[in-house]
C-alpha cells in the first residue's frame, strides 16, 4: 500500500490497553443473567391475534400502535453502538462494554417482538405516516444532546427513561387481553429491569463523583428530552399538533379498549408523572434535580 493513502486513513482513537479484569461484579451479574434469559421474539405464538375478531379500525389502530413501540426501540440501537464506541476507546471495565452490547441486541430484540405483534394485527409500518412524527423519532437519541454529558452521566440519563418506559410498559402489560402480547410485554419487561438495575449500580458508584455542573446538567438534560420527544407521542400525546394529537389519541385509545396493549391517552400523563416523582426521589440524595416539566407538574395532573 501506498504510504499517500495510510495517510488518507482516518484515525482512531488507541483501543489499547484491552483490560479484562471484572471491576463491577453486580455488573457482571446481570450480564450472565442476560445470558441465561435470552428469548426468542419468533417463537411466541401470534396465532391469538391473527384469527381474533376484531374490526379493521382496531387492527389497524393496534398495528400502529405497535409499529411506534418498534420504532421507539430501534431508536435506542444508535445510542447504544455510541455508547460502546465511547466504552471501548476510554477503556471502561469489560462489564460495562458487555452491558451495553446486551442493550443494543435486547433492544432490537424488543423492536423485532413489536414489529411481530404489528403485523399480526394486520401490518407493520415501516414509516410513519405523519410527516410530523418522522421528525420526532430520530430526536430520541441525539448526539448532540449526549456529547454535552460525561459517560456516566449520559448512561444515568438513558437509564431514567428506561425506568420511565418501564413503569408505562407494565401498564400496558397489565391492559394485555391477548397472551401473546402480554408475553411479548413480560419479556420486555425482564429485560428494561436489567437496565434499571445496571443505572441504579451506575448512580451508587459514580453519582457521587459528579461535578456540580455535571448534576445540573444532567437533570436539564432529563427535562428537555422529555418535553422535546417523549411527550411527542412516544410516551405521550399532550405535546402533538392538535390534528396529530387528536388522530393519534384515538388510535391509541381504540388500541386501550380493545387490550391490545397500549395506555389509554388521558392516563399516559398520570403514569409518567408518578414515576417521574419516584425518579426524583431516586436521585435527590447526589443533588441532581429535575426542572419542573409544565405539562407534568401543572395542577391538572392527577396522582
Amino acid at each position: 500500500m501506498q504510504p499517500s493513502l495510510l495517510e488518507e486513513l482516518t484515525p482512531v482513537p488507541n483501543p489499547y490497553p484491552v483490560v479484562a479484569d471484572i471491576s463491577m461484579q453486580e455488573v457482571w451479574s446481570l450480564c450472565e443473567k442476560a445470558r441465561d434469559l435470552a428469548w426468542d421474539p419468533a417463537k411466541i405464538d401470534f396465532g391469538d391475534l391473527v384469527s381474533a375478531d376484531l374490526p379493521a379500525e382496531v387492527r389497524a389502530a393496534g398495528a400502529e400502535w405497535w409499529s411506534l413501540r418498534a420504532w421507539m426501540e430501534h431508536g435506542a440501537t444508535p445510542y447504544g453502538a455510541e455508547r460502546l464506541r465511547d466504552a471501548i476507546f476510554s477503556h471502561e471495565p469489560f462489564e460495562v462494554k458487555q452491558h451495553i452490547v446486551n442493550f443494543i441486541a435486547e433492544e432490537l430484540r424488543h423492536h423485532e417482538a413489536s414489529f411481530r405483534v404489528a403485523q399480526a394485527l394486520g401490518g407493520y409500518q415501516a414509516s410513519p405516516r405523519s410527516d410530523y412524527f418522522q421528525s420526532i423519532i430520530p430526536r430520541f437519541h441525539d448526539e448532540r444532546e449526549e456529547r454535552q454529558m460525561s459517560f456516566y452521566a449520559g448512561l444515568a440519563v438513558n437509564t431514567l427513561f428506561e425506568q420511565l418506559s418501564g413503569e408505562l410498559l407494565q401498564a400496558r402489560y397489565e391492559n394485555a387481553r391477548f397472551e401473546s402480547i402480554k408475553e411479548a410485554c413480560r419479556l420486555i419487561l425482564r429485560d428494561e429491569a436489567r437496565h434499571v438495575q445496571f443505572g441504579r449500580i451506575i448512580m451508587r458508584r459514580h453519582f457521587g463523583e459528579l461535578a456540580d455542573a455535571d448534576k445540573q446538567l444532567l437533570g436539564q438534560k432529563v427535562s428537555k428530552k422529555l418535553r422535546g420527544s417523549l411527550l411527542n407521542g412516544v410516551y405521550a400525546v399532550v405535546n402533538l399538533p392538535d390534528d396529530e394529537r387528536a388522530r393519534a389519541g384515538r388510535a391509541r385509545a381504540l388500541a386501550a379498549e380493545y387490550g391490545l396493549g397500549a395506555t389509554h391517552p388521558d392516563e399516559e400523563m398520570g403514569i409518567i408523572k408518578r414515576a417521574l416523582d419516584r425518579i426524583r426521589a431516586d436521585v435527590a440524595p447526589w443533588g441532581v434535580e429535575i426542572p419542573e416539566i409544565p405539562e407534568l407538574d401543572g395542577a391538572a395532573i392527577q396522582h
